[in-house]
């Protein structure tokens, strides 16, 4: 467990976004929304802690260009809030993003009535406002961190982010979210049992963004008694993930002390994975999981998190197959 106490380089704005006075409904489902918490969540303070009292707090620091937004004042937000989107500049990074309260907000239409300046702009409905911090991020040494942009952008065809990320609620490791990522499906050939894994409901790669984030696919063949006969934990192929090297060649190597990427088998956008397992004497039946991790178990532990419950595996799809006639 990291103990050192993470200093704060610069104050924090911590007053109610002045949006939710015209706007509840879009301010409430942002306040339930990941955005609003990006530099309250406890991963993110563990790992920024982590980071300062292992790179020193100019490495740190680094964490808040997309965990915060800058504002006018000098200060940066509590949390990306609304002025991350709709206040972007022409750009292409976090440094594009200002809370400026006389700097135009862009929105699809207007009213006419505001009481702000309205730029009417069609990006703010598509991938432009989602880019400067989720498109691509690389650590000093060049390795990528999270490359949803060019994931995205090696589609064959797709709605905007928001289409499925939803504008203000921003569902990504959501359940609902999740659910729709992908599917698992088994069936039996001969004395093989095979799992297909197919990733049909994103438009990146799965999983994205940080390279915390894994899949596992997790597969049991059972006997007639509900007793393990075989599990999968063994199979390295079956972890989806992009691992990060250090200098040492220590994986997986915490995002600033990166210096390569170690292996990346991430499911692409629309990718069908097959693995084959052999049946066991006594096989009566198997199950798979495919189980969403935002942080391996193991950094978990480290960071004295592993009974966070917003952190807990999440189950994304399940396939059961009886193996007798």
């Amino acid at each position: 467990m990291v103990a050192a106490v993470l200093p704060l380089a610069l104050p924090l704005a911590l007053t109610l976004p002045p949006c939710a006075d015209c706007h509840p409904r879009q301010y409430q489902e942002w306040a339930a929304s990941a955005h609003a918490a990006s530099a309250a969540s406890p991963l993110y303070r563990a790992m920024r802690q982590w980071a300062y009292a292992d790179a020193g707090e100019a490495v740190a620091a680094r964490c808040a260009d997309c965990h915060t937004v800058p504002t006018a004042s000098g200060e940066r937000s509590a949390a990306v809030e609304c002025g991350a989107c709709h206040q972007l500049a022409a750009g292409a990074g976090p440094d594009t993003l200002l809370i400026d309260p006389d700097r135009p907000v862009l929105a699809p239409r207007t009213s006419g009535d505001a009481p702000h300046p309205v730029a009417v702009s069609a990006a703010i409905a598509a991938d432009a406002p989602c880019l400067p911090c989720h498109g691509q991020l690389s650590n000093p040494a060049g390795v990528p961190l999270c490359t949803t942009g060019p994931e995205a952008a090696a589609r064959t065809a797709g709605a905007a982010c928001i289409a499925c990320h939803r504008p203000h609620t921003f569902a990504g490791a959501a359940a609902a979210g999740l659910h729709r990522a992908a599917t698992v499906s088994l069936d039996r050939r001969g004395e093989i049992l095979r799992a297909t894994v197919l990733a049909r409901g994103v438009g990146h790669a799965l999983p994205t963004g940080p390279s915390l984030r894994q899949v596992r696919l997790e597969v049991e063949i059972l006997d007639r008694r509900g007793y393990r006969l075989f599990d999968n934990r063994s199979d390295p192929s079956a972890l989806f993930a992009r691992l990060l090297a250090d200098p040492a060649g220590n994986v997986p190597a915490p995002p600033w002390r990166a210096v390569a990427v170690a292996q990346d088998t991430r499911l692409a956008a629309g990718e069908r994975r097959t693995f084959d397992y052999p049946l066991p004497a006594g096989a009566w039946s198997a199950e798979a999981r495919l189980v969403y991790h935002r942080a391996p178990p193991p950094l978990l532990h480290r960071l004295a998190l592993a009974q966070e419950a917003s952190l807990a595996p999440r189950v994304i799809a399940r396939a059961r197959l009886s193996l007798v006639d």
